[in-house]
């Protein structure tokens, strides 16, 4: 199975017809208005597959403080069916992150086979920062 796109998104929607809406991809800070708090974070996962591989597909997402520890966890998995129509099958998902942010810093969310792998090719770096209400003053007309 081969990754896609994977990075998290200020907004990310799954369309009936197929595919995802999104916006702010790839999200590249993320602001809170405070310490400690609960954030939920869009974040967008794209793969394919030959067929005739990987029908019971599973991952997980890892959300990791600058220190190093885990603050979320999202296991999703999917019945993925070969397209004979063309020989390779595509998905793509947006999935919505919970994760507890303690202090600003850059925090990782990475992609991985299970919840007990520890290494992946891929990781995303997010800045999370406080806001700052003076700028947002400056920023409204």
């Amino acid at each position: 199975m081969r990754v896609l796109a994977f990075a998290p998104s200020l907004r990310a929607v799954s369309q009936d017809a197929g595919g995802i809406a999104t916006e702010g991809f790839p999200m590249k800070s993320c602001y809170v208005e405070g310490f400690p708090t609960n954030i939920t974070i869009p974040v967008v996962v794209a793969f394919c597959s030959p067929d005739g591989t990987n029908y019971d597909a599973r991952r997980v997402i890892v959300a990791t403080s600058p220190d190093g520890e885990r603050v979320g966890t999202l296991e999703f998995a999917w019945e993925w069916p070969d397209d004979p129509a063309l020989g390779i099958k595509f998905r793509v998902f947006a999935k919505h992150l919970q994760m507890r942010v303690q202090q600003a810093g850059i925090y990782s969310v990475g992609l991985y086979e299970s919840l007990h792998r520890t290494e992946t090719d891929h990781m995303f770096p997010l800045p999370v920062l406080k806001r700052d209400p003076a700028i947002q003053k400056l920023a409204k007309p």
